[in-house]
């Protein structure tokens, strides 16, 4: 029996527009003498900025946004990397214990942007689940998963909050090291 190579991917921030999407509907709820304030860059425990979590709550109770993220076109060069390489892509994604709405709406996007083959699974800890790769823009939920695959390996997309992170076993995808990434694939495949 052939071995299965899987690549895990994550969709918010990695295959699907989550942060320039929030930061837009966020730019919506703001008032007109309030300073716009990035959610990706204040602590997630300070009470000054509860409001903000509010409002983000608020938009995430919206399945129709969840559905209509735009697709991020670094995280969908990977994807296509690693179906032309021969890899089993599932998408591997948080599910929020309280909003069934973000579960809907996730799985209509899938639906909706990746063929029938695409699998997924909904998980609370990604940590659990098998992959030669796993593809996540954000440090918090991969060295959780690295910590279990002394030989795994991450590609992040790039973005301004995992600039400047950096592991043995990540590649951060800038759009101009495909190179690096496709012979990194290449050889978490052939190991």
């Amino acid at each position: 029996m052939t071995e299965i190579k899987v690549a895990l991917f994550d969709m918010d921030g990695t295959i699907c527009d989550y942060v320039s999407s929030m930061k837009m509907e966020l730019e919506k709820l703001r008032s007109l003498v309030e300073p716009f304030i990035d959610p990706f860059s204040i602590p997630d425990d300070d009470p000054e900025y509860q409001y903000i979590w509010d409002r983000m709550d608020l938009i995430k109770m919206d399945e129709n946004w969840w559905a209509n993220l735009p697709q991020l076109s670094l995280g969908f060069d990977i994807l296509k990397m690693t179906k032309e390489l021969g890899y089993y892509n599932e998408i591997l994604t948080q599910a929020p214990k309280t909003n069934p709405a973000a579960l809907a709406g996730k799985l209509r996007w899938i639906l909706g942007n990746l063929d029938d083959n695409t699998d997924f699974t909904m998980t609370r800890n990604k940590s659990r689940h098998y992959g030669r790769v796993l593809v996540d823009d954000y440090p918090g939920f991969a060295l959780p998963w690295l910590k279990y695959r002394k030989n795994g390996l991450v590609i992040m997309p790039s973005n301004e909050y995992n600039k400047g992170f950096q592991h043995p076993q990540v590649i951060i995808y800038n759009g101009q090291n495909i190179k690096e990434v496709k012979d990194a694939l290449i050889e978490a495949m052939n190991r």
